[in-house]
């Protein structure tokens, strides 16, 4: 709808002003995470599969898979070969609904020094950082499911327990071994990609920091750690007690984000009540979502303190807007016998 988009391209252009830091939003390591791998050469979200989601409203969406079953080698040639058949199934998709609304007042801006404008970014910026932090938390879960329950092969004098890989720590936070450790883990697990992404808390981005003060002409170079890796981070993700830093190792092609949208926002649907559905790529988030859109006519005289008589019968333009998404990880038919690409790991306090 035209009223919709065009706030919304005035909202990305908006200048920052005396109340800019009102509304802080948050780094979303997680997110950019599973968006980043969803637009990569080894997703597993093909635009078929995206584009079906994105239809997929009202029905439950699955995605068909062949499961992992072992086989045996044999040491002979049999003239008669006996059937081995695969185990197919369904994996359904999750999908949570996230939604927002809010309602503009124009004769409320008469003689004010808060704009229309001004007041739509505001309200709109408000949804954004809880959207954000909203979707921050539901990454981070999906992360969590699909860790690694398994570890063939654990390098460096770590421990893996609970399936979380924990660095014992020596009270100098420099010696975060295990990220050296992360790439011949994964090889042990079988997982050969030539990258992966680690997101992890803000105290893994200070460790980090420290590590960048070591290089080549340092008694001990630890900077080689950073390579074949894209850093991430999120305040989303804690510690637990006694750690002091925690993240999570992801290969590449282990993530994906789908999105879904309602079946009027869809089609563009305008009722002869004035009822406007409609879509848009929400600004900060880049994901497209549903907005639904009317006016009506109500008593306004105590919005937002006004307490403005003549407005006990003023237009009022109520904007909504909704999507479904779903944070989907690489199927695993056992997790805990089949190792995942998802490895988390944390720095222990010394």
């Amino acid at each position: 709808m035209s009223l919709v988009n065009t706030l919304a391209q005035e909202f990305r252009v908006a200048s920052p002003n005396f109340d800019k830091f009102e509304f802080r939003i948050r780094r979303a390591g997680v997110l950019d995470t599973f968006l980043r791998q969803t637009n990569s050469n080894a997703s597993f979200i093909t635009p078929e599969l995206a584009q079906r989601a994105f239809n997929s409203i009202g029905h439950t969406l699955k995605i068909p898979v062949i499961d992992y079953k072992d086989v045996t080698i044999r040491t002979t040639r049999p003239v008669t070969i006996a059937a081995d058949e695969n185990t197919s199934d369904f994996y359904t998709v999750s999908f949570s609904t996230l939604a927002y609304g809010f309602k503009m007042y124009p004769s409320l801006y008469h003689n004010n020094d808060i704009g229309y404008q001004k007041d739509f970014n505001k309200k709109f910026e408000a949804m954004l950082v809880k959207m954000i932090a909203t979707l921050e938390g539901q990454g981070v879960t999906a992360l969590d499911a699909a860790k690694t329950q398994v570890i063939n092969q654990i390098s460096g004098g770590h421990t893996f327990a609970s399936d979380v890989l924990s660095e014992t720590g020596t009270g100098d936070l420099n010696s975060s071994y295990i990220l050296h450790d992360l790439e011949p883990i994964m090889e042990g697990n079988d997982y050969l990609s030539m990258g992966m992404d680690v997101v992890g808390n803000h105290q893994l981005h200070g460790i980090l920091n420290r590590m960048e003060g070591f290089g080549e002409f340092n008694q001990e170079d630890k900077t080689l750690s950073f390579e074949n890796k894209s850093f991430a981070f999120s305040r989303n993700i804690t510690n637990a007690a006694l750690k002091d830093a925690t993240g999570y190792a992801i290969s590449d092609g282990q993530l994906g984000v789908l999105t879904r949208v309602e079946r009027d926002s869809l089609y563009g649907t305008t009722s002869r009540t004035g009822h406007e559905w409609d879509t848009i790529v929400m600004p900060g988030l880049g994901l497209e979502i549903g907005t639904y859109y009317y006016e009506e006519v109500v008593d306004g005289s105590t919005v937002a303190g006004a307490a403005s008589a003549d407005m006990t019968r003023t237009k009022a333009e109520v904007f909504d807007f909704a999507f479904d998404i779903a944070f989907v990880t690489a199927y695993n038919s056992d997790l805990t016998t089949i190792p995942s690409g998802i490895v988390k790991f944390d720095i222990a306090t010394a």
